[in-house]
């Protein structure tokens, strides 16, 4: 059974978002949200585009809610963390994964001998 922790919504106390103006060839100036595109104005002069992507997205904004969610994974899932930093203190490790750096950083044009994969 999956439990979904939805933290009541709270209203927007600060959201930043930023702005995106793009110069047109008609002459005008293009206006949207980066992190919301379809929110998106034409106006004549950079400050009439502003002026108005702002008040655009402050009306859209009256229309939303932000819900935080807690995702619920079962500790099954990730029963691959209690694997990690085993090797961490294995000398023996540390001595193998020096070589196959030593190897990666090797900078001659020798190929591997086929015979060593038969």
């Amino acid at each position: 059974m999956i439990n979904l922790d939805l933290s009541q919504s709270a209203p927007f106390t600060n959201l930043k978002v930023t702005l995106l103006l793009e110069a047109l060839t008609s002459g005008q100036v293009a206006a949207s949200v980066r992190e919301f595109p379809d929110c998106r104005v034409k106006a004549e002069t950079r400050e009439e585009a502003i002026a108005q992507i702002q008040a655009t997205f402050l009306e859209r904004l009256k229309n939303m809610e932000a819900i935080s969610w807690n995702v619920p994974i079962q500790t099954s899932e990730l029963t691959w963390i209690k694997f990690a930093g085993v090797f961490k203190d294995d000398s023996d490790l540390a001595a193998i994964m020096e070589s196959i750096r030593a190897e990666r950083t090797l900078d001659d044009e020798s190929e591997v001998d086929p015979s060593y994969y038969l």
